[in-house]
């Protein structure tokens, strides 16, 4: 007697024997499995220094090119690409292994690189809208920490005993549950354990490769080259570093937008270029050196603000009148030079004086005639109602605040 099997219901055809099983259209990691840190491996094949980028978008299921522009503008912005790709370099061990330089067990892996995640972030927030720099401090102190931890091995788990249950003294034979008892016992039952499917590697990324937008990134790059030029003879004052920032400013846009559309190859490099590029021109115009002797005879002529790279600023508030004096009621006033010398002469009588002398580095301060090494805050009393703060800087130098007679 024959029967008919039953069709298989339409959309759930088996596959052909041999096939490889259809790939969920899907996220391919779960949440539970993003969440665990400890699983990242720094990627082997594709990676561009040592494959911490690659690892994590593969954690994440996202694209590398993403998380290396991320690194690269946490970099410029708190500081914090750094800690995170060398903390990944340390901690995080490559594929194929489970030890790292920094060896560590899976779940203080985990709570390391949450750390250093968190660090990333308030650096992020600090230098974008708090208004602190980047914890160097804090970062030094969790890489030593780690450090101290993984000088000791973690000791590898025992496994599960050969066998479950309580062995009555004089048993002979092999140990019930050890691997030849087992192989015995599935001879004799006629029965063989399931091979393990094989390793189906993911697919690749359908994506285009090469420098699909490299062309088109040009162009962007030289329009707003072009816009700012124009505004700069316009009558905007543009600084040389706006230049390059309008080129990298360009590759980050199309970095992003090759992402999602294709590889834009070799704009990883222009934008490093165009980067560094700002960063010189950056630095260049903030050195200055010379000297600057600002001595105002109206309240309008006194500036918010005084600085020279390397030098001397002097400020004297001698020349002005009662009635100017008056004027400067409740402004502060800030001076700096980053090498060099501060000096700021205030009238004896007619202005009270706040001063906040900040000494970053190293150097000394004298204020009202009394000097310290290092920074120091001070006050002169003028007899009146009429006040002013002076907030001095130096990195290296000398701070010095002194009155005089009016002139």
């Amino acid at each position: 007697m024959t029967t008919t099997p039953p069709e298989a219901p339409s959309g759930h055809e088996a596959p052909p024997p041999g096939a490889a099983e259809p790939v969920s259209s899907g996220p391919r990691v779960t949440r539970e499995e993003a969440k665990d840190l400890g699983r990242i491996r720094r990627s082997l094949s594709d990676r561009k220094i040592a494959g911490v980028a690659g690892g994590i978008a593969r954690h994440f299921d996202i694209d590398p090119l993403l998380v290396r522009v991320a690194l690269v503008l946490l970099v410029f912005f708190g500081g914090g690409g750094i800690l995170a790709y060398v903390a990944g370099w340390l901690l995080i061990p490559e594929d194929g292994s489970d030890e790292a330089t920094i060896r560590v067990d899976h779940r203080t892996r985990t709570v390391l690189l949450a750390i250093v995640g968190a660090v990333c972030a308030l650096s992020l927030v600090g230098d974008s809208f708090g208004g602190w720099s980047f914890p160097w401090p804090l970062a030094i102190v969790g890489l030593v920490i780690a450090a101290v931890i993984s000088g000791t091995r973690p000791k590898p788990h025992p496994g599960p005993l050969p066998s479950s249950g309580w062995i009555p003294a004089g048993t002979t034979g092999e140990v019930p549950g050890s691997s030849s008892a087992a192989a015995t016992t599935s001879t004799y039952r006629g029965y063989e354990p399931p091979t393990p499917s094989p390793y189906r590697p993911r697919p690749s990324d359908p994506r285009r490769r090469g420098p699909v937008l490299f062309w088109f990134t040009m162009g962007l790059a030289a329009v707003l080259v072009s816009l700012v030029a124009t505004l700069d003879l316009a009558g905007w004052d543009a600084p040389p570093s706006a230049y390059p920032a309008a080129v990298l400013a360009a590759c980050g846009v199309m970095l992003v937008v090759g992402s999602v559309f294709g590889r834009a190859g070799g704009l990883i490099f222009v934008g490093l270029v165009a980067a560094l590029a700002t960063l010189a021109a950056s630095a260049v115009e903030d050195i200055s050196a010379g000297q600057v002797d600002a001595q105002p005879t109206t309240a309008e002529q006194v500036d918010d603000r005084y600085y020279v790279g390397a030098g001397e600023v002097i400020l004297d508030l001698t020349d002005l009148s009662p009635a100017e004096l008056e004027e400067l009621d409740g402004r502060t006033i800030e001076l700096e030079a980053r090498f060099g010398h501060v000096l700021v002469l205030v009238p004896e009588e007619g202005l009270d004086v706040n001063v906040q002398s900040n000494v970053e580095a190293g150097g000394e301060s004298v204020v009202f005639g009394e000097r310290t090494d290092g920074s120091l805050t001070g006050w002169h009393d003028g007899g009146t109602d009429t006040r002013i703060d002076l907030d001095l800087t130096v990195l290296f130098g000398q701070i010095e605040v002194e009155t005089k007679e009016a002139a």
